[in-house]
């Protein structure tokens, strides 16, 4: 934008009663675009009760302005409090033959402010069809999809209720009944209409009409990106979303922690910031003057603003999932708190990572509980740190998509550069969430007393006659091989029924096994039902070993009952008292108890 239309901007506001104070410079250039400074002779800490800016109420972009241009207009049928100031905005800006005297008045007025409006804006509703392609791996595509659903039909119930005909051909396909986006050849329409529109709008074109829907859309995100709340104005305000726009102060760049404030004086908005903004930054000077619309995750940013920020705290990483709602019901009626904010949908339930809770609880008590048996009442230690194993499998696999979504990404345009920070943005957030949960899963372990826990690696250790049995067996010479030869299930249930079967042995173990392993294969066998089916399951794993173990190993696995039945039951007793740590496949027999939600 010319430095021109800026100074005639500014002479405007200061001809209609603004004050900018003599420190605060305005700058235009065209790769950054337009920008404030505070004079390098400034002294920071006079600025905290200083007026920097002071805007006279008859120079802002009001819902009442609109109510005065659009008058008899039943606003109840308008789900968005600012849809009628957006759709008078779109008026302004873009000439038409149908215009309003009322609306020619106040361009007229405006225009200093409407020619410093950014007419390329870079929100991703604004993007080509192959950046756009970039953004269907990421979470930001389904959000963007949403919000250009919503803009269409606020467009449509505007022109509704706004008797207002539309008469291209190009918008046809908009305004029929039940336009789905999801629909590939629909979604590229709309995408080739915008880009279309946005050409002839900066070729200045004059074909834009302040009705059609690229008018709307792009008067909607000036309003998302520039926007300021209409309490600030009005203490009687009852739709905290109601907002208007204030001219010369929305030229300010935002940047997230930045201390501001905005008062209402005399009728003047005026506009404060603080010394703690210009402390100097790795040695350099920092006297860009900046305004704070609210600290923003990159997603708000980049929707909202069409930037992100690197290293921003206040970032998000989302984890969708869909589940179904009754299992969603009984997770509830178990003690997981799911919020509302987490059920965005029926049955899909998201949570947020963050910087400050990368890891929500929960998540963890959610997981906890798809991992429960039917055999338990409540969520089990056993539950939740099964439960965080899989949480750990798809927190890695996002990690991993987005990581290879990076590497195929080009920086080579601010697009690509855009997209970068925001997934690398993404990535550090999964990471901090999965070492978080590792720190989780050791601090679940170190809670359990010692006899409620013992791990199979020590087991394997303790027992050398056991141990030298799965050497002739398997060939199995540590530990670690149970895993490498695939039989460390087996193993697992050979042990179990040795146990079953100690007090048969004629050399009596040299360890102490825990009393609640015993009383869980106790409690399974008096109430488990094997009918035919289960023991043909078992039949090829029991023919595999026996009777060629009773017979080659008499003193390990012939005395006691080594029957089929036994294998089945040890099967159960794995399932109900035993946790695989997925990290190196070390088994634990864990104790029943009620993990405390």
């Amino acid at each position: 934008m010319s430095s021109s239309k800026l100074d005639a901007c500014l002479q405007w506001a200061t001809k209609n009663g603004a004050s900018i104070d003599e420190l605060v410079c305005f700058n235009s250039n065209e790769k950054t675009g337009i920008s404030a400074t505070l004079d390098p002779s400034f002294n920071a800490q006079s600025l905290n009760e200083k007026k920097l800016i002071e805007i006279p109420k008859e120079l802002l972009i009001t819902r009442q302005q609109a109510k005065e241009a659009f008058p008899d207009t039943d606003e109840g049928n308008i789900k968005n409090v600012n849809g009628l100031t957006q759709i008078y905005l779109a008026n302004l800006m873009f000439n038409d033959e149908s215009q309003s005297d009322i609306i020619r008045e106040r361009q007229e007025f405006f225009r200093p402010y409407l020619d410093v409006l950014p007419q390329q804006l870079s929100q991703p509703y604004f993007w080509p069809l192959d950046k756009l392609e970039i953004l269907k791996k990421t979470d930001i595509y389904v959000i963007l999809k949403q919000n250009l659903r919503n803009f269409i039909t606020e467009w449509k119930s505007l022109l509704e209720e706004l008797d207002i005909e539309i008469d291209h051909d190009n918008l046809s396909f908009l305004l029929q009944t039940g336009l789905d986006l999801d629909d590939d050849s629909s979604f590229t329409s709309l995408i080739e209409y915008i880009q279309s529109s946005k050409i002839s709008m900066l070729k200045n074109e004059g074909s834009i009409s302040w009705k059609g829907f690229f008018a709307y859309l792009w008067a909607s995100c000036i309003f998302l990106s520039r926007a300021f709340p209409a309490i600030l104005i009005n203490e009687k305000c009852t739709d905290i979303n109601e907002a208007f726009l204030l001219p010369i102060v929305d030229l300010l760049n935002h940047k997230n922690d930045t201390n501001v404030k905005w008062k209402f004086l005399d009728n003047n908005v005026v506009f404060f910031s603080n010394e703690q903004n210009f402390l100097k930054t790795n040695d350099k000077p920092n006297n860009e003057l900046f305004n704070n619309y609210g600290d923003k995750s990159n997603e708000e940013l980049l929707l909202g603003y069409g930037f992100v920020e690197e290293n921003n705290s206040h970032d998000i990483c989302r984890l969708t999932m869909r589940l179904d709602n009754d299992v969603l019901k009984s997770a509830k009626q178990l003690g997981v708190n799911l919020l509302e904010e987490n059920l965005i949908s029926e049955g899909c339930v998201q949570f947020q990572l963050t910087e400050k809770d990368p890891l929500p609880k929960a998540l963890i008590d959610l997981f906890g509980y798809l991992c429960k048996l039917k055999v338990e009442n409540n969520l089990t230690r056993r539950s939740i740190l099964e439960g965080s194993d899989e949480l750990s499998n798809i927190l890695n696999s996002k990690l991993t998509s987005t990581k290879n979504l990076i590497k195929s990404i080009k920086a080579d345009n601010d697009i690509g550069k855009m997209l970068k920070l925001y997934l690398t943005s993404h990535r550090k957030l999964l990471n901090k969430s999965i070492e978080q949960l590792a720190r989780k899963q050791k601090q679940i372990i170190q809670t359990i007393p010692a006899n409620n826990m013992i791990s199979f690696k020590s087991i394997f250790k303790s027992d050398k006659m056991f141990a030298n049995a799965m050497l002739l067996r398997f060939g199995v010479v540590k530990f670690e091989d149970l895993v490498t030869k695939n039989c460390l299930n087996k193993a697992l249930m050979l042990w179990i029924v040795r146990v079953a079967n100690q007090s048969s042995l004629e050399r009596k173990l040299e360890y102490s096994v825990p009393d609640f392993i015993l009383k869980t294969f106790e409690d399974v066998a008096s109430t488990i039902v094997v009918q035919k089916e289960d023991v043909m399951e078992y039949m090829s794993f029991y023919k595999e070993l026996f009777p060629h173990l009773s017979q080659k190993l008499p003193d390990v696995f012939g005395k006691g009952d080594w029957g089929i039945k036994q294998f089945i039951i040890a099967d159960t007793v794995i399932d109900r008292i035993v946790w695989i740590r997925k990290t190196n496949d070390e088994p634990f027999f864990i104790k029943k108890e009620e993990y405390n939600v």
